[in-house]
């Protein structure tokens, strides 16, 4: 009985020794990594959509150029103003081109468009058109001519590098009616509001 109590006793220090051992082992085993981050840097973004500035003249296609005449405008970074039309003939037309630019970083995209119709003129309003009785307004992108219109939704890209982007925007105002008018008739107040958004 002694001698099995030594063999157990001898057991257990046999299997303590063991566990010591591999513990130290496991210990000596053990690897910490680490990760530091030495700068993190966020961009500054930049916000600069508008109008190219200076004066814009009016392109005047006319039958005849003694009844009809365009005037000039001023363009300054978010305006539009001084726009004088004078159309006589059915086909008389006033161009106006003026360059919208983004140079900020940050695209942007027209979120709303408001139209106000000169005052006591019934108009008829459809996105950047305007029909004022004889008299048809309209914001077109690249020329006088051409169908592709301003519209909701559309976007400007960002700049490239330090060369801003531009898009080429004609507002014009045409005598469409059907008939000559027999006395002299003025609309006036018209105007458009373009609400860019970040995209």
């Amino acid at each position: 009985m002694i001698r099995n109590k030594k063999r157990v006793l001898t057991i257990i220090i046999v299997l303590t020794i063991l566990i010591v051992f591999t513990s130290i082992a496991f210990a000596a085993l053990s690897t910490t990594l680490n990760i530091t981050m030495n700068k993190v840097i966020q961009s500054a973004q930049t916000w600069n959509i508008g109008f190219q500035t200076g004066t814009v003249n009016g392109v005047l296609t006319a039958t005849d150029t003694n009844q009809a005449s365009c005037g000039s405008a001023t363009a300054t970074a978010n305006a539009i103003t001084g726009v004088k039309v004078k159309l006589a003939y059915v086909g008389d037309r006033c161009a106006y081109t003026f360059k919208i630019q983004n140079n900020g970083s940050i695209a942007g995209q027209i979120s709303n468009i408001e139209v106000t119709q000169p005052g006591s003129t019934s108009c008829t309003i459809t996105g950047s058109t305007m029909v004022c009785g004889n008299i048809t307004y309209k914001l077109h992108y690249d020329t006088a001519t051409s169908t592709s219109l301003v519209a909701v939704n559309d976007t400007i890209n960002a700049k490239s590098g330090s060369t801003a982007t531009v898009k080429t925007v004609v507002l014009t105002a045409e005598y469409t009616g059907t008939t000559q008018s027999t006395s002299d008739f003025t609309q006036s107040g018209f105007a458009y509001k373009l609400t860019y958004a970040q995209k």
